[in-house]
């Protein structure tokens, strides 16, 4: 099982470079807005954005349920939370004051306003976004510099219930349905991390849910799996080029700086803040912070290293498939020209939720 034999770091461990990554970019952050009910009415905003509908409902963070630690599918001493100061406590032995202390340290974005993605004089060509299409064909961008320091973005867009997340320390950018059955779920931040990945907590029922795997490991929905939604993470410009008439999330107060410039050379040098499993750091295949994408097509699952750029022809679960990698990103689309479900992250990352993935052309 993924987690069962992490290499812990004690806290002397935790380099100058590694503490700085972490409290420049995972500080806490400042109060997001909210909203309420979806209905069928166009914004409210004076944004006027097509399909995105407005109010909303989502839980209050406030209302979350303390997580019930009897139930998990991990070993509670690998799920680590980031208190902040250069350590961390597992949810193992974390006290309730604790658990609720850091709960939503990293605030997530409820609700964000758009404006045109081609207006958009704040962001560099070359600055990564996580780019959305909706059910109606309308494109959707998340600047990775603000998600970075807010990790979790909550929204509908064009009736569909989706969360956007992202995770710096694995690069996983990564967009899901909310629904589970019949409850939509609303997303916060525990400020743990399991694999060296953001963990966070559904405010319906507390559960805590891996962020690139989509997989509940603690609380009453252990074991459930979030539905995986097509994306990209990729550049600005690239994402323009493709979608002119995109929707840009708009700006959460002043620009933050892209804390993680060096952070690649971290991975590669065999270090990551937090614990990952034996092995996840040595797989030789390709270098620890390399960008792949990995889709899963009739349970069958394959990584594409996003550089160089490409584009490949492939079989996956018995379908024929494109693959289309621009170097920093890519996508995946069936004969049929519909977008295949993927997510994006760091080469360990993708190894730590199956070390046996296997790598495409």
């Amino acid at each position: 099982m993924c987690g069962s034999n992490l290499v812990r770091f004690p806290r002397f461990v935790m380099t100058p470079i590694i503490a700085l990554v972490i409290a420049a970019a995972c500080a806490p952050d400042d109060p997001a807005s909210t909203f309420a009910a979806p209905s069928a009415d166009r914004t409210e905003s004076t944004n006027a954005v097509p399909t995105l509908t407005r109010p909303l409902e989502l839980t209050d963070p406030g209302d979350t349920p303390v997580v019930d630690r009897s139930v998990s599918s991990v070993d509670l001493a690998d799920v680590l939370f980031d208190t902040f100061d250069g350590g961390s406590i597992a949810l193992a032995d974390a006290d309730g004051e604790t658990i609720e202390r850091l709960f939503d340290a990293i605030r997530p974005i409820d609700a964000p306003g758009y404006e045109r993605a081609a207006d958009v004089g704040w962001l560099d060509e070359d600055d990564l976004i996580v780019g959305f299409v909706d059910p109606f064909g309308q494109a959707w961008a998340y600047p990775v510099r603000i998600l970075n320091s807010r990790e979790i973005v909550n929204d509908e867009l064009a009736g569909l219930p989706v969360v956007i997340t992202y995770c710096p320390l694995c690069g996983s950018g990564v967009v899901y349905d909310r629904r589970l059955g019949d409850e939509t779920l609303s997303f916060s931040n525990t400020s743990a991390l399991f694999e060296n990945d953001m963990v966070m907590v559904d405010r319906e029922t507390g559960s805590y849910w891996w962020q690139v795997a989509g997989d509940a490991i603690v609380g009453p929905l252990t074991d459930q799996r979030l539905t995986l939604l097509a994306s990209q993470t990729t550049t600005f410009a690239r994402w323009l080029e493709q979608h002119p008439d995109s929707q840009m999330m708009e700006r959460q107060g002043s620009l933050p700086r892209d804390s993680f410039t060096s952070y690649g050379d971290v991975l590669d040098s065999g270090r990551t803040p937090f614990p990952v499993s034996d092995g996840v750091l040595e797989d030789d295949r390709l270098a620890s912070s390399a960008r792949v994408i990995v889709a899963e097509v009739n349970g069958e699952s394959r990584a594409w290293a996003t550089n160089p750029a490409r584009v490949l022809e492939e079989d996956l679960g018995g379908e024929a498939i494109t693959i289309t990698l621009d170097g920093v990103g890519g996508s995946v689309h069936a004969t049929d020209g519909i977008a295949v479900p993927i997510r994006s992250a760091f080469w360990f990352s993708v190894v730590s939720i199956d070390p046996e993935i296997q790598l495409g052309g």
